[in-house]
């Protein structure tokens, strides 16, 4: 019995050992990351004119991420959909007859973006047609993964 109970010892002995080199491994670190967000009440709400140069004017947010994930370069694409004659039918799977693309904004998630690229920039066609459009933009993160939103804008005449 005297040796069993040894035999015991050393089970529970080793099973400890490994079970606490589980829990006591080294950690992520952790780093501020920036993300950008759209985009200022202003830039949404002004109705926009055909043959213009409207800017889109990022919003930069901050997180704490862990070092886990290898991916710093995070790339933003925004367009522009429409024209709708209202917002039941901008919320339909109605195609857009028109698309205007914005310029694409990239950065690094792990520096602060410079000012200079939080604006991305529509070119309006001069026959861009009056009407509500859709205003897409994706985040995509370079792994695989990204996230988007939209907004309803307001597409006047010229």
């Amino acid at each position: 019995m005297r040796g069993s109970a040894w035999r015991w010892v050393g089970v529970l002995a080793v099973a400890g050992a490994l079970t606490g080199c589980g829990f006591y491994g080294p950690q992520p670190g952790t780093y501020t990351a920036y993300q950008l967000t759209c985009c200022t009440k202003a830039d949404i709400e002004q109705t926009w004119r055909p043959g213009t140069t409207v800017g889109l004017h990022w919003i930069v947010e901050t997180s704490s991420r862990t070092t886990v994930n290898p991916t710093h370069r995070v790339t933003i694409t925004s367009k522009l959909l429409g024209p709708y004659d209202d917002v039941a039918s901008l919320k339909s799977s109605k195609p857009a007859t028109h698309t205007v693309n914005g310029s694409v904004t990239t950065f690094d998630d792990r520096r602060p973006p410079p000012t200079e690229s939080l604006v991305a920039t529509f070119m309006l066609p001069q026959n861009l047609q009056p009407g509500l459009y859709r205003l897409d933009f994706n985040s995509d993160f370079g792994d695989g993964s990204s996230a988007g939103g939209s907004s309803i804008v307001r597409v006047g005449t010229p």
